[in-house]
Parts: C-alpha cells; structure tokens; sequence
C-alpha cells in the first residue's frame, strides 16, 4: 500500500525494461517511462512518456522536475545508471550518489578506486593513447586482458598470452573502438571461478543476493543458473567482499548487479552495477528464490524498504540462455516462441531481440544477442541438456546479406 499514487521515473522503455515498468504499476505506481524511441513496447503500461536519451542528464532532470517524481530507476542496462544517480542527487531522492555511479561505471576508475581502498584488485594500465601502455606493459603479468572502460556486455575484450606488440595494438583497437571516451583499460587475468548474480543491499548490509553459475563462450555470457556452482563459505566471502566495497563507496540502499572471481585466496570483483542484472537474471532469481529484485528495486527507488526473505532459500533450479549467430547476416528464419516452448516444455519465458529480416552480427558480445530463453532444470548438468535442446529446436537461419 505504501507506493500506491507514488510518481516513478523509469529510464528505458525497451523489451527488458517492460517487465518491471509493469511491476511498478502493480505496485500502484504512477509511471513516467523515458525513452528516444516513440515506439518502444513499455510506454505502453507508464501513464506519461517523456522522449528524451536516458544519457542526457539535464534533459532527464527536466522532466523529473516536471512531471514531480518520487523517485526514478533503470533495469537491465548500465548506460542510464549515471543519469539516474545524478537526478537522484539533484532532488534528494533515493539511490546511488553520481560519483558511485561513475566510478561503479568506469572500469579504470573502479580499479583505482579498490586499489585505493585496500581491496582485492588486479594490476591494471590504462590510456587513451597505444604508445602510453605499450610503454608500461612489462609492469603487468600475462596473461592480460584489454577491454573498454565504459562499455558492458563484453564488448571489446580481447586476451594476450604473449608479449606481441602487434597483438597488443590490434587489441587495443579493438577496445577502444567500444569506448565511448576511447579510452582503454590493460589488466592482468584473475583466475579462478567466474560468477554472477544480483544483491539488493539495505542500509549498507546485503539483504538478499542471489549467485549465480555463469555460462560463459570466451567472455561471451551464454546463461546464468542457480544454485551457483560455488561453496557455501566462498558465497559468504563474495557477501563480506561486496559490503566492504559497498561501504567504501558510501553505497548504501539499492540494487547492485555484480561479476566476480573467486579463488582460494581472494574475491576480485571485476564489476558491478547500481541495477538488476540484463538478459533474464531477475527472472531467473524469482522463478528459482520466490524473490522479486525489480520490485525490490522499486521499492528502494522510493525511499521504501522492501520485505524480502532472510537467507536465500533455492526452492528449485532455473536458468537463462542466451543465443546468437556465429556469423553475420540476415536473419530469415527463427522459430516463434510457442514453437520453442512446445519443443522444450522446461522453458517458462522466450524474449526475442531480433526478428526475421534483421541484420545479425556474429555474437562475439553481448549486444549482439538474438534472444534469451528462461528454463527450469534440475542441475548444472541438466542445464547443459536443456541448453542443446533449445539449440536445435530454435530453427535459426541466418542468410549472407
């Protein structure tokens, strides 16, 4: 009842937004979706639409100051995360102050930012300039990794496993060719197990998390499923990690979306994110939890404290896919989704990001994604099964255009 008539700002109207701009007037919430594209699925279920990128900051603050909001979010995309975190800071709303937001956001500044603080960071360069880190490389160990600093989706990663100066060029390119600033972030490789999830933190403690397995081709994230593949003590030390940094960073209430390494001797996180996660994992976490982070989320945005479970009870194992092309083209032909859930009755949701007669690009990120379906599964190996299973009934058929 609290939220009933309270006005909420949702940055992004798209397909993976819709669900929570939903959820938001379940809860009885007034709407205000923002969006540049006119068309897009979730205006529909706001009561207002504001046509505005959800990166201009001043125009977004316009129209919170407009249409008189309570409190304002995003879901499932980093890139209106530092919008929302600096509105909110502009009217004394709910939410991440702007430079968490930032520093959460730049991969360059969150690694000086751990390494500022004591925390578990790998040895990082970064520049905007190739001679700068070709200068600098022998400080760092191999393997190293080169990726964009403000960019997500594993866009722009490339790996070195030897001193190539070439390689190192062309990868460097690469990244900063996905960078927004052009700027481009040299980091050692951590080894170890690589794992996802979402967390909504409440007065500076992790109310609830989930951890999730990822699924991974290279850094292309093909799923996540829970339960996750680690111990339960190496969950407590990914739990312990995050309040450390969150408590660093003076972040305090909210959602946080996180990557993490975990090794015998360290948690190294490698990012996070003041939102739900992207492609399913809020899904995911309710089908497998009972747990609804979006409206966890909602409620935070306005100043509201959610009632979620203590502990995170699985009371049954889900999962994401997360599919593509290995070449480009167009896309002619793919199963509807009552076709893919007739073939395999494990799905519970299909979300398609492209249709037929769009062009494809080869799925060497995350941006490059056809779609995502949702399943129940028994184990980690039955995710496998179900895995192949949706692969051959997807029926894909991609032409040379």
């Amino acid at each position: 009842m609290a939220l009933i008539g309270k006005r909420i700002m949702v940055l992004g109207a798209g397909t993976f937004q819709t669900p929570a701009i939903r959820k938001a007037r379940e809860l009885g919430c007034h709407v205000v979706t923002v969006d540049y594209l006119p068309d897009n699925v979730g205006h529909k279920y706001g009561q207002q639409y504001v046509n505005c990128s959800t990166v201009d900051k001043e125009g977004v603050l316009q129209a919170a100051r407009e249409t008189r909001i309570d409190g304002i979010c995003t879901f499932s995309s980093d890139i209106a995360v530092p919008t929302v975190a600096f509105v909110s800071e502009q009217l004394g709303l709910a939410g991440a102050s702007a430079a968490v937001a930032e520093t959460m956001a730049t991969k360059n500044r969150f690694r000086a930012f751990l390494r500022n603080a004591g925390l578990t960071c790998p040895t990082f360069l970064s520049s905007d300039n190739f001679e700068t880190i070709a200068a600098n490389l022998q400080h760092l160990h191999l393997p190293i990794i080169f990726k964009p600093v403000d960019t997500s989706g594993s866009r722009g990663i490339t790996r070195i496993d030897r001193t190539d100066i070439a390689a190192c060029r062309t990868a460097f390119l690469k990244a900063q060719g996905y960078s927004r600033s052009k700027t481009v972030c040299v980091e050692e490789f951590v080894a170890g197990t690589e794992v996802g999830g979402d967390a909504i933190l409440v007065n500076g403690s992790v109310a609830f998390i989930a951890i999730t397995h990822k699924h991974l081709n290279g850094f292309v994230v093909t799923g996540h499923s829970l339960p996750t593949n680690i111990t339960q003590p190496d969950q407590a030390r990914v739990i312990e990690h995050i309040e450390a940094i969150c408590h660093a960073l003076n972040y305090r209430s909210g959602p946080l979306n996180f990557d993490a390494i975990v090794s015998a001797d360290h948690v190294t996180m490698l990012e996070m994110s003041a939102r739900n996660g992207g492609n399913g994992i809020p899904a995911v976490i309710e089908r497998a939890t009972g747990v609804d982070v979006e409206k966890a989320a909602i409620h935070l945005a306005l100043g509201e404290i959610p009632d979620l479970p203590q502990g995170t009870q699985i009371r049954q194992s889900a999962g994401s896919f997360v599919f593509g092309s290995a070449t480009g083209g167009r896309l002619e032909r793919i199963g509807s989704s009552a076709d893919l859930q007739r073939q395999v009755p494990n799905i519970f949701e299909v979300h398609y990001a492209r249709q037929p007669g769009d062009l494809i690009e080869p799925f060497e990120h995350n941006g490059n994604l056809i779609g995502f379906a949702l399943f129940d599964c028994v184990d980690a190996a039955d995710y496998e099964h179900v895995t192949e299973r949706i692969g051959e009934a997807l029926d894909l058929a991609i032409s040379a255009d």
